[in-house]
């Protein structure tokens, strides 16, 4: 009998937000090698870190020029463009990362791939796939914390939607990159930091910063790196590679979770043995957070359409979630 003819090959080429040993890079080879394995070797996928191919946090800019054909990014990093980046990637006061995870795969990555198309970019976000970070440390300071009252005045190296949320408490906001948190910290230019989560905060040294870590997940409840295709590359792959492509990515949303779970957990004891006080954020500090998202995204929906479209479907979700199962902080389910 004839021969068959062998399977076409596809190649792709990928690359990260951030530089090699970051999370989402590792995510991003990881998920490269299950896609290939689980096609047989025929779609190759090259992943690279943040620089290799095009500048760090354009990948989606370069997906959607055809540079790349898929990366880890987008979020937060395309908000000046398509203002639901930030709400996507780390929403304040919003869900935690299983329900945030179940919306984007249910509702909320339909609601940008919708405006993908509208704006004519070639950028398709897998629902359910993408990179889904655990929530940061609340705050870190070598001040005792009891109410609002004690933001008042602080100096605190924030950044993002979260940031202008803190302004409203009367936080005074510095933006520094994240190599310059220790020395600022020491010579009395900031009095507190927020960085990401305990086992990066750890890996950097920050637990010799600052005595205090506040722990609650509604400043920065998720950390989302978006698993972004080329739509027209991805429409070339016959249907089995599709259904491949989509698996793996919603598999590797749950194995990043697990990952970075476990970096957590070990962190966490290693910076109380340290000396850290690890404690739960008050409360009260947390309710006038979500009361002041509140104010801040009602006027920002009022001028971004696109983030109106992706919030109006949120919050309902975030509800229904919060009456179903209840939430372990105070969440942001509306804006009245």
């Amino acid at each position: 009998t004839p021969s068959q003819p062998a399977a076409k090959v596809y190649n792709w080429v990928g690359q990260s937000a951030l530089p090699a040993g970051n999370p989402p890079t590792e995510g991003l080879m990881r998920i490269s090698e299950s896609i290939l394995a689980a096609s047989g070797g025929q779609l190759v996928m090259k992943a690279n870190p943040a620089g290799s191919i095009c500048p760090a946090t354009e990948e989606w800019k370069n997906i959607n020029s055809g540079v790349l054909d898929y990366c880890a990014g987008g979020g937060s990093y395309m908000s000046a463009d398509l203002r639901f980046g930030t709400a996507f990637s780390q929403l304040p006061a919003g869900m935690p990362p299983l329900p945030n995870l179940i919306f984007h795969k249910q509702i909320g990555a339909s609601i940008m791939n919708d405006w993908y198309v509208q704006k004519g970019y070639k950028i398709y976000d897998i629902p359910g796939g993408g990179f889904h970070g655990l929530p940061e440390i609340w705050i870190s300071t070598n001040k005792e914390l009891t109410g609002p009252a004690d933001l008042n005045g602080l100096k605190m190296r924030a950044s993002g939607d979260g940031g202008k949320v803190l302004e409203g408490m009367g936080v005074g906001t510095v933006f520094m990159p994240l190599g310059e948190i220790f020395e600022s910290m020491q010579r009395g230019v900031i009095d507190a930091f927020e960085c990401s989560c305990p086992a990066f905060n750890y890996s950097m040294g920050l637990h010799e910063a600052a005595k205090y870590n506040y722990m609650s997940p509604s400043r920065a409840p998720t950390e989302v790196y978006g698993f972004l295709v080329n739509i027209d590359r991805f429409n070339e792959l016959p249907a089995n590679l599709q259904a491949i492509v989509t698996e793996c990515a919603q598999a590797e949303s749950i194995k990043y979770n697990q990952m970075l779970h476990s970096r957590n957990a070990e962190a966490l004891v290693a910076m109380a043995a340290f000396g850290n006080i690890n404690a739960p954020l008050p409360k009260s500090i947390d309710d006038a957070f979500v009361a002041g998202a509140k104010v801040y995204y009602k006027g920002e929906m009022e001028k971004f359409p696109e983030l109106k479209d992706y919030m109006d479907a949120y919050l309902p979700f975030a509800k229904n979630w919060g009456d179903l199962y209840g939430f372990p902080y105070t969440v942001m389910t509306s804006i009245d």
